[in-house]
This record gives structure tokens, sequence and C-alpha cells, in this order.
């Protein structure tokens, strides 16, 4: 079939802003006796001090500089929160939502005692319910103080992470034995700021053997670091207000199983790689270049974990990625015993061997391990597509706050414009629930992903990069199973039973992505009992060995789905460079890989049977539970370029915040009344930045709805009636239904995400419902957005892409590629046509 450059199409140049009105419906701070309640906040923020400065003291401390409080705030509007932290110079280090409440907890950092007296003085105003204006006007004072709560120190217990938790309370000390631990800081940004913390902790520490392991990493928000302590110094570092947590370093990732592939044949390698192939990295523990299928596709390798002294792969994770990140899916290969090449690899060394578990080295915090991998071939290989097949299974998100690791992928990919896939996780050994018959045995291992234990990991979370949970390639052990006593507990396609699934932070979907990669059995014990079999050979997801035994090894976990998506965003990143001539944006990337992601009708309805015991409303949220155990679906190579049945348009522009775009996209009569299945899939992406000392983590959010049926003149004539009070979401979901087009899911569900996706399909008799106007049936494209607070950079407009594809089935011919070529707006015409008239002029 013959293949085609993707359409570049721009927007309508009629373009309206939107006022935002202020949510009337929002809860307000209470009414307070200010007297007494000042009185209240004076004896809370004498006793803060007081313990403060006596602490820092006690443990060696002199400055008064840098000093951290907590305030419980009570429906504390964000005009006024930014006004507290602008007029008193504060930085905002963390602001959370307390579950189940309308309040919220911040943690201030005041930049020295003369800064926090100021706040006191303001405090003494509002006591005295004093109507002149110092700092604060008289209503601002008033809406700041009547919000605020309590005002107490961050406590000892706060600063525990969950490993280190764990650990105290099954031991009674460490005694004097020295260990690592790692260190969270609190970080207002100012590097300035960054060496006085340092001594504070040097400080604390002594010299009595324990230390600080290297320098502090900077993330945006926070101070990264290993310290070498004993139990004295611990209790020290737990007593300092500006750390943040303490915590041991995270375990070694799961030891995901596998059996050998005894192929005895000589694999047939056709190798057509140049240096303009497809390019990704591999962050792992390493790779085994020794491997035939694998010796002339590594580009370059640099060890970052320098245990081994080699930057080969002593484990088999690394080249097991490696594997499925050159060659895609395997199993094809396979059938024929011809592999083809596809991706180049780079090879960034993070972990080495310990007892057939990859590991991280102790001297160095995997966040700055990462960092320096990726910024080291990003400049010296201008590689921008990135694997991380890693993550720390005790930090499960439960909501909240996002995680510093995934914060610090967040920041590297709007710094670099770069696209990182990271696995969801795993939860090695699942429940194994009671079952009276083999659906029952798969319904219920569906329906416990579910369970809390089942949540994403850091840094799976990330908002800006792509994750990836896993489904089975394969349904049926090896052998029958009254046979041989097995019994598989998912279905092809079917998430696997040790997956994590969503959702991210602020509720957005993740993972985004499914892709192979293994499934488990069921097996009886001789004694009647029952437990997991997790190596066998036709469950496996199969990949590369890291020794000469044998060519290929099998692997479960999702480690090895997130390089099935891997491959396919580099070969996506070569082919949109290849058509346009310059290197395509992150965004774009990752707009084309989600658009061509799709659900099996079978996936669909299984997902969307499941039950979570968790819910507790009274709806049937079928959609919301499929999009936290599938996400979008599994992604392919089918949009690399368009075809005669598959056609791809593009668009990339900037979006004021507050404004909207509109693309009107044709809708051909032939591609409706076509007899076949036909879909029109359209995806949004867009890369905000991001803070993770603030509840709703993304600085803004971008969404678009679809309309049909409808003008331009009738949709800016909604816009103006819109109601004071209603926020934009809810705008757009007072248009009357008859003037949506059919897309699923709906706008409300996803637009929380930095990747979305909505497809209308139809059947080989439907699509009459896009199919009302004589002449041209169209759609129109709204794409709008909106800032979650307040930020410097809040004028820069938000660079977004957007992309839509028509796909039929049929093999009726209905040139649907130069139909909607010369119908759509396409963004080389227009700007001729404009160079046209200017020389005109």
């Amino acid at each position: 079939m013959a293949k085609y450059k993707h359409l570049e199409i721009i927007r309508e140049s009629r373009i309206s802003k939107y006022r935002f009105h202020a949510n009337t419906k929002a809860p307000r701070p209470p009414l307070r006796d200010f007297g007494k309640h000042g009185q209240k906040l004076k004896t809370e923020l004498d006793n803060t001090l007081e313990n403060i400065v006596l602490k820092r003291k006690d443990i060696g401390i002199q400055s008064e500089n840098l000093l951290v409080l907590e305030l419980i705030s009570d429906a504390l509007a964000p005009d006024i929160l930014e006004e507290m932290l602008n007029k008193f110079k504060l930085y905002l280090v963390e602001e959370e939502e307390i579950p189940n409440t309308n309040n919220s907890k911040l943690i201030i950092q005041f930049e020295n005692e003369d800064s926090l007296n100021e706040f006191n003085k303001e405090r003494e105003l509002w006591e005295s319910d004093s109507k002149i204006n110092s700092i604060l006007t008289y209503a601002k004072r008033r809406e700041l103080f009547r919000a605020i709560e309590n005002i107490r120190e961050v406590s000892k217990n706060d600063r525990l992470g969950i490993r280190l938790k764990k650990y105290l309370e099954t031991k009674i000390s460490f005694l004097t034995e020295f260990f690592i631990v790692n260190i969270d800081v609190w970080f207002n940004g100012e590097y300035k700021n960054v060496i006085e913390i340092e001594n504070q902790i040097k400080q604390v520490l002594g010299t009595g053997g324990s230390k600080l392991l290297g320098d502090l990493f900077e993330i945006p928000s926070l101070l990264l670091g290993r310290v070498l302590v004993n139990d004295f110094t611990l209790n020290a570092l737990l007593s300092m207000d500006i750390i943040a947590l303490v915590d041991l370093p995270f375990s070694s990732i799961s030891n995901e199983p596998y059996e050998l592939y005894n192929w005895d044949y000589n694999p047939l390698v056709s190798d057509e790689l140049d240096d303009s192939s497809p390019l990704a990295t591999i962050l792992d523990s390493g790779i085994f270049t020794g491997n035939p299928l694998l010796k002339d596709v590594v580009v370059a390798e640099e060890m970052f974990d320098v245990t081994e002294d080699t930057p080969t792969d002593l484990n088999g994770h690394g080249t097991a990625v490696a594997g499925i990140v050159v060659y895609g899916d395997f199993n094809e290969c396979l059938k024929n015993k011809n592999f083809k090449p596809l991706v180049r690899v780079c090879n960034g060394k993070i972990m080495h061997n310990e007892n057939g578990r990859p590991c991280f080295p102790e001297n160095k915090r995997p966040e700055q391990l990462i960092k320096e991998a990726i910024e080291y071939f990003y400049t010296k290989y201008n590689c921008r597509i990135f694997n991380l097949s890693v993550g720390d299974n005790e930090h499960i998100y439960n909501g909240g706050r996002q995680f510093a690791w995934a914060e610090m992928l967040d920041q590297l990919s709007k710094m670099l414009d770069i696209v990182i896939v990271v696995s969801a996780g795993n939860v090695s050994d699942p429940i194994i629930n009671n079952f009276n018959s083999r659906i029952d045995l798969m319904e219920k291992c569906r329906d416990q992903l579910f369970f809390p234990e089942h949540r994403l990991i850091d840094p799976a979370t990330s908002a800006l990069s792509i994750t990836v949970g896993s489904i089975a390639k394969f349904g049926e052990p090896d052998g029958l199973p009254n046979r041989a006593g097995k019994l598989s507990v998912g279905r092809e396609k079917h998430p696997s039973v040790f997956t994590r699934i969503g959702k991210g932070v602020n509720k957005a979907i993740k993972p985004e992505l499914v892709d192979y990669g293994g499934n488990f059995a069921i097996t009886k014990l001789t004694g009647g009992g029952i437990r997991w079999m997790k190596t066998d050979r036709k469950l496996l997801e199969p990949t590369l060995n890291n020794t000469n035994e044998n060519i290929f090894k099998g692997y479960c976990g999702t480690s090895f789905s997130a390089p099935h998506v891997t491959h396919i965003a580099a070969r996506i990143e070569r082919s949109l460079e290849e058509q346009f001539g310059e290197k395509p944006t992150s965004n774009l990337i990752r707009a084309v890989l989600i658009n061509s992601a799709r659900c099996t009708s079978e996936m669909l309805e299984w997902a969307e049977n499941s039950a979570d015991v968790f819910y507790t409303g009274k709806t049937n949220p079928k959609q919301d539970r499929r999009l936290r155990l599938i996400g979008y679906g599994k992604a392919d190579d089918s949009l690399l370029y368009s075809d005669d049945t598959r056609v791809t348009l593009i668009a990339e522009d900037k979006l004021e915040l507050r404004s909207f775009h509109l693309y009107k996209i044709p809708v051909p009569k032939e591609f409706l009344n076509v007899k076949a299945e036909k879909t029109i899939s359209i995806s949004l992406a867009y890369n905000p930045m991001t803070r993770l000392s603030r509840k709703s983590y993304l600085t803004n959010n971008l969404w678009f709805e679809v309309f049909r049926r409808v003008d331009e003149d009738t949709l800016l004539q909604y816009k103006a009636k819109k109601e004071s009070g209603n926020d934009s979401e809810e705008y757009l979901n007072s248009i009357p239904s008859e003037y949506k087009a059919a897309f699923s899911p709906g706008s409300t569900e996803i637009l929380k995400s930095t990747l979305q996706q909505r497809i209308w399909r139809k059947g080989a008799s439907g699509g009459k419902d896009l199919l009302w106007d004589e002449n041209e049936p169209f759609i129109f494209i709204l794409v709008t957005g909106k800032e979650k607070f307040k930020y410097t950079e809040q004028e820069i407009p938000q660079d977004y892409a957007l992309v839509v594809t028509f796909l039929h089935s049929g093999e009726e011919k209905i040139d649907l590629y130069n139909t909607l070529k010369n119908k759509v707006r396409i963004r080389e015409q227009e700007i001729k046509q404009v160079e046209r008239i200017r020389a005109r002029g």
C-alpha cells in the first residue's frame, strides 16, 4: 500500500478571548472571633518558633534563616494564597489537600526570622481588627487569617519515609552502626541557599563518622541527598525543620521471573540500520552486546553506575529491555526466524547486578544517576527517546503530592523536549483468591487490580512521561491445563495480574498505554495448595539473553511492556523528521503515538465489566474503570505515515490560556458512506510546567471538545452566553448534546491528563450522525485551557499538538487522502498565500 506524508493543518483564524469567571460555589473560610483566633495563632506561632530555635541549637545549628512551618488552611482562596506568598516573600514548599475536608496543609518556608516577624505583625493587626492598610489591605488580611486554622512545626513523624518507618517498628535501635539514608530537603529554588543548607546538615552530622555523601542534588522543589548516619545523627536529621523526608534507599526492583528459551538455530539478521535510523536510550543494568542480535545496533555505552566497571549487562534485565526496543514484538520474528532491527540504542548503565537483582549503587540517588544519563545522551548523541523500566515498589501513590523522582522526569521532559517511557510497576506476588471456575478466577484477578497494593509507584506517576502497563500476549500455558496442572489467569490482551494501574496525580489517566508484558498461571501443589507459576515458557514475553548460552530469554513484568512503546516512539520520531524536514516536538511524538492506541472490543468489554469494591458512589463508572485498567489501549506503528485507508492530520500551536483555538475538519461523505468499520481518533498532547509543591501540580490544563451540526458563529454565541460562576469545563458541558459529536471518552474524564485521546467509531452501516450538511459535513474541534495557579511564566502561551486520524477498514477505494488534502486548511498553502499577499502589497 502506498504511503503518504501526514497533512499539516492550521486552525481557523477567528480566535476570541474567553473570560473565565470565578467559581462562586467555592467554599468560603469560616467567620471567626478575630480576637480569640488571633491569640490562638499567636500562641501557636510563638511555640512553633521557640521549638524550632531550641531544636536547632540542640543539634548544633545557630542560623535563624530558612524556617519551615506548617499551616492548616480552611478554604484559602488561590489569590489570597498568592498574596501571602508574594507580600511576605514566602516559599510554598508543599500544598496538599487533607482528605475528606475542605482544608489544605501548607508547608511554608520563611526566608528568615525577620520575614516571620512581618507575618506576625499582620496577625497582630488581624487580632485587633485594625482597619489600617499595612503589608496587606484590611480585606486581604481578614480573608487570609480567617482561613488559617492552625500553625505548627512539621513533626518528626511527618519526616519518616515508608521504608524507614517499617524498619524502626521492627528494630529497637541501630546502636552505633552506620547506614545510609536518603534525605529530601525543602528548597525554594534559590541556589544561594544551597550552601547554607549543606552547612546546616553537616553541622547536625558532626565529626563522628556521619557525613553527607556528595553534594545535594537539585530538583525544582527539593534538594535530594544521601547521608551516612548512625542512630544518634538519624534522630538529629529527623528534628531538622528543613528536612522533608528521611528514608532508607529503596530495595532493588522486583526480580522478574524468566525461563530460558531453548532455540537451537542461528537466527538470520537483516540489518539495514544506518546513521539516520531511529535512536533510543536504555537506562538500565547495561546491555550485553555479545548477543548476535545486538552486536551492531548499540551506538554508544556509558557507565553511570561504575560498581562493575563495565557497561555490559551482568544481570539480564537491561539486555531484555534493549531487545524489545530494537526489534519490537519478537513473536513475528520468531515465526519466520528473520530478525530485522528497526531501532538503534544507547546503553546508559545506571544499575548493577546484585544476587540476581538489578540494583542502584549506594553512593548516589537514582534520580541523580538518571538525570546525568539523560542529559549525557541528549547532549552528546542528540537522543530524545528514553526507556526507564525501573521503579520504587515501596513508594505507592495514594493520592496527594507528586513523587520527587517523577517530578525530576517531568522537569527534564519539559526542559529538553524529550519523550520518556516509564513502566507502571509490578506486584510480584499478587493475592490468589478462592475461585469456582476458570472465568471466576480471571474475573477475580482482574478486579483485584483495583486494590490499593496495585496502585502506581514512583516514578510511574510522571505527568509528562508515557506510562505503560502490562497485558498478556498468550492465554494458554505450556501443555493442556488439565494435564499439566496449570491454569493461566488472563486471556490474550487482558491486563496481567501483576500490573499496576491508575490514576495518576490529580486523577490523570495513568497508565496511558498497555502492551505485552507476560502472563501468570497458577499450579496445584502436592498437598492441595495453589501457588503462582511465573515461568511458564508459553506465557512469558520473549526477548534477548545476556549470555552466550542462549540467544533468547522469557520475562514477565511491565519492564518489558514499556520497551514496546519506546520502540514505536523512536520510529515515530524519525518518520516525522523525514516527512517534515525538522525534528518533531515531544508533544507531536506523544500525540501521534497516543493517537494510534486502540482497544479491541474484547478488551473494552472485559475492562468495563470489572468491579471496584472500593468504589462508594451510586453510579456505575465503567468507562472510568476501563481507563484505570488499560488507559487508551495498545499503541502500534500504523501512524508512521498516512496511506489509502488511514489519513492523519497534525497541527501544532501555542494557546494563550483563557482563550480557545478552533479547527474545522471536513468529514468526507465518501468516508461516512463506505461499507466498512470506520473511526476518527483525535489526540492532544501538551507539556505544562509542573510544581511538586502545589496540590494541582500542573500549572495549567488543556482540553478539547468536538462539535457537529454547528457553525462557528453559533459556537461563539454560546461562548458569549456563558453564565457567571460556571467554570470553562462546565460551560462546554452546558452546550446541548445535539451539537456534540459522539467521541469517547468524554472530555471531562480525561481533561486532567497531558495526553488525551477520544475516538468516534462506527460499523459498516454507521456514520449518519456526522452526515448533516448536504454540501460538506464537518466537525469543529475546540481546544481551550486554564491555569491552575499563578506562576511567573503565566503569560507564556502553552505549546500543544493536535492529531486527527481518519481510518476505514474496507477495500473500497474512496481516495480519502486527496479528498481530505483538498478540503482541509494545509499549513504550507496558507503560508504561501500570505507571502503572495504581502508581495502584492
